[in-house]
């Protein structure tokens, strides 16, 4: 199974092909730091949890999914000065988080087209 299998994933990936980057697992705080800067230089990107840089899909554990939620919204709120859009898609049976992050005001909200594959979406 991989990022291809979900239209919304695809979509995802092309509109952020420049910087997008991939997290097999959620990482911890210090690889998010690191993360952050990569995604601030190129005006926005994607960060991509659940899934190896293959395109193939991990999964994250569905149990992880709110603690995930709850440590990306403050540290993007506190390390970022950029709109943070924070998604939950199923592929097949496999959970994946993804983060969009806009530097530029125009490219907010850009997941409202996708919304009916979101399962669930925050805004930091």
């Amino acid at each position: 199974m991989t990022v291809h299998d979900s239209s919304t994933l695809a979509a995802l990936i092309a509109a952020y092909e420049k910087s997008v980057v991939f997290e097999e697992s959620a990482p911890g705080a210090l690889r998010i730091a690191k993360a952050l800067p990569e995604l601030r230089w190129s005006n926005g990107g994607l960060l991509l949890l659940g899934v190896r840089k293959d395109g193939s899909i991990a999964g994250i554990d569905e149990s992880e999914v709110d603690e995930i939620f709850d440590k990306f919204a403050r540290l993007c709120g506190e390390l970022s000065k950029a709109s943070v859009e924070i998604g939950l898609l199923r592929v097949d049976a496999k959970l994946s988080v993804f983060l969009v992050f806009n530097i530029i005001p125009r490219h907010t909200d850009p997941l409202g087209r996708y919304a009916g594959d979101i399962e669930r979406l925050a805004v930091v």
